[in-house]
């Protein structure tokens, strides 16, 4: 039963990368599209920063020879994949699927399950360069504005 919850969370969610319906029902293509390739992390170009990470289309450069350079490649229907470092040092590409919410970026397996600490927020993304942070802020509720408000 949780299997098929969750392929069918990944088939909904897989239609919800930027790719959507317009009022008559037919499919829309996102207008900015920069988003959509396989982009390489470029931590050299950070100079020692941790934030924001800088991520370069894949063959746009050279490289040097890293032990792990982290990768992610989206397309327009939600489909996408990101490098794995297994904890025997192999690399693997694995498949995912993304919801893009404004700056938001939220990656799923493929069984539906959250890969949280993938989520990241871009802070700027053109055909030649994306800035991102790791973490997306999470969504107000009235739960926490109650918390937050002060008693008289």
């Amino acid at each position: 039963m949780n299997k098929i919850i969750g392929l069918t969370l990944a088939v909904l969610l897989s239609g919800c990368g930027g790719v959507g319906l317009n009022s008559e029902g037919v499919s829309s293509k996102p207008t900015d599209t920069s988003f959509y390739q396989h982009w390489v992390h470029s931590y050299e170009e950070q100079n020692g920063q941790k934030i924001p990470n800088i991520f370069r289309p894949k063959g746009s450069r050279e490289f040097a020879v890293s032990r792990f350079r982290m990768q992610f490649a989206f397309d327009p229907s939600g489909q996408c994949n990101y490098m794995f470092l297994s904890p025997t040092d192999a690399h693997e590409l694995r498949d995912c699927v993304y919801t893009k919410i404004g700056n938001a970026v939220y990656l799923y397996d493929k069984g539906g399950a959250s890969l949280s600490h993938l989520a990241f927020t871009i802070q700027s993304v053109n055909k030649g360069e994306m800035r991102m942070t790791y973490g997306v802020a999470a969504p107000a509720s009235k739960a926490n504005d109650k918390k937050k408000t002060p008693k008289s």
